[in-house]
């Protein structure tokens, strides 16, 4: 008697249940890490323009000096000059950090702006630093550093600019 077997046993079962996983967890990796590296850049991005609106901000501070007759860097570079400050441009107000430390920056619920009055905390910290450029009383080094944590990691964005007594 010639008895013939159709269908799968379990262990054949198994064994293309396993395939079937192995074929599918290579692109749910390369998903993922997508995904991570999408919110790094995205992290950068938004490092890069808040650096830069610091160093903004220390330029519309000499250039309100100007205006008004004052020296260039008139009160912030008292206060900001080898002391780590925040600078906070939407309420165009600067402070330095208490015992060297700065506060995270806010994000306001009208409009979505980057401040220190208002809002949820954010996952930025941003620094001003003003360093006097040794033998030249008319320049200053801005520096701005924004620091972050993403995936439990922690991120830091310095950006550095020479600014100028221009006038």
């Amino acid at each position: 008697m010639n008895h013939t077997r159709t269908g799968f046993t379990l262990l054949e079962t198994l064994v293309a249940v396993a395939i079937l996983l192995m074929s599918l967890l290579g692109p749910f990796a390369i998903a993922q890490q997508s995904l991570k590296s999408s919110y790094y850049a995205r992290d950068q991005v938004t490092a890069y323009y808040l650096a830069q609106e610091g160093i903004e901000f220390v330029r519309a501070v000499r250039d309100q000096n100007y205006l008004s007759a004052a020296p260039w860097l008139d009160g912030i570079g008292a206060v900001c000059t080898d002391v780590p400050c925040e600078v906070d441009y939407p309420n165009f107000t600067y402070s330095a950090c208490q015992n060297g430390v700065c506060t995270p920056l806010r994000i306001s619920a009208a409009g979505g702006l980057f401040n220190h009055a208002t809002g949820e905390p954010s996952k930025f910290t941003r620094t001003v630093t003003l360093t006097p450029v040794v033998g030249n009383p008319e320049s200053m080094i801005v520096s701005v550093t924004i620091s972050w944590r993403s995936a439990g990691v922690s991120r830091v964005f310095t950006l550095q600019e020479r600014l100028f007594d221009w006038l």
